[in-house]
């Protein structure tokens, strides 16, 4: 298409606004990223990463391998600050290769147009008397010159990169951001493979190494299949090619396929070193390296239902607004209509990427469903750019309106994606943890707020080593047995007879064999009591607030006293009144990290703070603690003015003071 001349201005036009597109948006990621550990699997898979270990399913060998080596870089920060910083990079390099997808597409759409109009230029040359003005500009309209190119896919890439879910995943560390690293590459490599004027065959064999790379990341690289197998057998502007040596290559292309998710050899070499994190316990054997790969235990929340795809439809169309920014949706209108007019096959290839993700995530009941959406806005602002494009082609003096996107995602999504002021977890889980006596012993299952970054914490940065915190929920799996063993070491010796007896049945559950619900609860119930009452007098019992709240786990701890002290609950044979106070409890910099509530995590750890302090201050006024209980219900209402518990409390203390009066 180019000659020597313009391929060296295609280089350098290319490249440098490709990297300055990756500079921009990883300088304002640095801005905006947390400062510490965050929500859910955050401080699990940042233990993993520092001390190359095994995360939770499905394992992400990748992720932990590249994760780890990350941490070696002699940089100044903490291990989880770095690790914030590797999802910044991961995501700003998405973005990159994001661009360069721009660039191939609306390259091809460029050259198609030059090849069906060539005849119709000599015609016009031969014949331009006959022309009116309107036919004249229409021929000049076909053709986008190469910088303009890079402009609109440079500006689209902003885009997508400050759009809220996108933006998301740079803040802290997650699997995700990576896996939007790797879908980008495969698309790149693929497209590059398909779309390249001369093909270059090398490039299918680096899309089927990255395909398998991506798998052992995340396996929702599966997402992008039905749209890479597609265009696999179409290509562009042939017919659908069936035959013997375009099957011979595909299945060819398997082998590097197999070579990268040959990665996942990582977890049962790596588990048999014991290391600090090892979930799974995959090198036991063949069956739990399966178990654990195939993500079996998540496998209850796929597909479960039309109310699963109703609610996350309706969350997927609201997330649209923060994801375009408004703006975004006249040219995502434009783009779908005017990518199938230039090329049915790019059309199609975008629709697969879009309706495949959304075929999955639609019907997975998660409460973090948004990131499982990032297929599918990929597509999306495919469509944007290619939107964009045909907007300049025909109106080229409107070039500006490339630049609203990115502007207006950042001006609408930044208050909500800076997190460089986000304290809310490690803040929690100081408070909690603070407040709990010596050498301890909690019982929780508040993985979102506590257990995650609590693992982290304890096994990397050395906070509070003397506790023993039991996962509740994690006691259902028979790996978690052999991690608290090692963990704490002795402390499940008292108990070894009713653990091992529940062990028995839960190996029945996880081998797919028949099993008794009803047992299996009883001995689970019976093996956590069994630390209370083994432990009770010679080391503080503490469980969290869940589990009173929950009639499954009524039967722990029956029969204590629960006594509020800071975020969790001691327990007490004597039935007595016991001292209570607020005096350990900070709540400043907690209240300073959320800006709102509609975060259902954010809502979750702001009510759940306001509530324990409630419990104090409830627990006090009724021991006649009337001092704490008025500091008490005071900080309650000042995590939450909405506690209705805190606000009925003040009141009462109030009536009561002026009765005395």
């Amino acid at each position: 298409m180019f000659n020597n001349n313009k391929t060296k201005m295609k280089i350098l036009n290319k490249w440098p606004m490709s990297i300055l597109a990756f500079v921009i948006l990883f300088i304002i990621y640095i801005f905006t990223v947390a400062p510490d550990v965050t929500f859910t699997d955050a401080g699990e898979l940042a233990g993993v990463c520092s001390t190359l270990g095994i995360a939770h399913p499905t394992g992400y060998p990748l992720f932990a391998i590249l994760g780890h080596l990350w941490t070696k870089l002699p940089l100044p920060f903490s291990q989880i600050y770095l690790l914030n910083l590797f999802a910044a990079f991961t995501t700003a390099m998405a973005m990159m290769f994001f661009f360069h997808i721009n660039y191939l597409i609306f390259v091809f759409i460029n050259r198609e147009f030059l090849k069906k109009n060539r005849k119709k230029s000599d015609t016009f040359r031969k014949s331009s008397q006959q022309k009116s003005t309107a036919d004249i500009k229409e021929f000049r309209e076909q053709s986008v010159s190469e910088l303009t190119i890079c402009l609109i896919s440079f500006f689209n890439a902003l885009g997508f990169g400050l759009s809220r879910t996108a933006w998301d995943l740079s803040n802290s560390i997650e699997v995700y951001s990576l896996q939007l690293l790797m879908i980008n590459l495969i698309i790149f490599s693929f497209l590059k493979a398909i779309l390249a004027e001369k093909k270059n065959e090398k490039f299918f064999f680096t899309t089927a190494l990255l395909i398998g790379l991506g798998f052992s990341n995340h396996m929702t690289t599966l997402l992008v299949l039905p749209a890479v197998t597609f265009m696999f057998f179409k290509k562009t502007n042939q017919p659908f090619d069936f035959s013997s040596e375009n099957f011979k290559q595909f299945f060819i292309l398997l082998i590097p396929v197999v070579i990268g998710l040959s990665l996942y050899i990582y977890l049962p070499l790596r588990a048999a070193t014991i290391p600090e994190f090892n979930w799974g316990g995959v090198s036991r054997n063949w069956d739990k390296f399966l178990y654990h790969i195939s993500g079996k235990q998540y496998q209850v929340w796929m597909f479960t239902g039309t109310d699963a795809i109703v609610k996350n439809l309706g969350i997927f169309l609201n997330s649209l607004q923060f994801e375009l920014a408004f703006v975004g949706f006249i040219p995502l209108v434009v783009g779908i209509y005017k990518s199938f007019i230039y090329s049915k096959e790019i059309f199609f290839f975008i629709l697969l990427l879009v309706l495949g993700c959304l075929a999955y995530s639609l019907n997975y009941s998660i409460h973090d469903i948004n990131t499982y959406f990032i297929t599918a806005y990929f597509g999306i602002f495919l469509f944007i750019g290619i939107g964009l494009y045909s907007i300049v082609r025909k109106w080229g003096k409107e070039l500006a309106f490339i630049v609203l996107i990115p502007l207006f995602n950042g001006f609408l999504n930044y208050s909500e994606c800076d997190k460089s002021k986000d304290y809310l977890v490690p803040e929690y889980t100081r408070i909690l943890t603070e407040n709990l006596k010596p050498n301890a012993i909690l019982i929780s299952s508040q993985w979102d707020y506590l257990c995650s970054a609590f693992w982290y914490k304890q096994k990397v940065e050395g906070c509070r080593s003397d506790v023993v915190m039991i996962e509740k929920e994690l006691l259902r799996r028979t790996w978690y047995m052999n991690q608290l063993r090692r963990w704490y070491p002795g402390t499940t010796v008292a108990c070894d007879k009713e653990l091992n007896s529940f062990l028995e049945e839960l190996e029945l559950f996880e081998s797919g064999l028949d099993y008794n619900p009803l047992i299996i609860q009883s001995r689970f119930i019976r093996a956590i009591n069994c630390f209370i009452d083994k432990y009770y007098g010679k080391r503080p019992i503490y469980i969290t607030l869940e589990l009173l709240q929950s009639r499954e786990d009524s039967e722990i701890g029956a029969g204590y006293e629960k006594i509020p002290e800071g975020f969790a609950f001691r327990l007490e044979k004597e039935r007595k009144p016991y001292p209570v106070s607020v005096n350990k409890i900070n709540v400043d910099k907690f209240i300073k990290s959320f800006k709102s509530k509609e975060d259902h995590l954010v809502g979750g750890i702001v009510d759940l703070a306001s509530f324990n302090l409630a419990n104090i201050g409830r627990y006090a006024l009724v021991t006649g603690q009337v001092e704490t209980a008025k500091k008490a219900f005071g900080l309650s209402l000042k995590v939450n003015p909405d506690n209705e518990t805190a606000g009925e409390g003040l009141r009462q203390l109030e009536s009561s003071r002026k009765k005395e009066k």
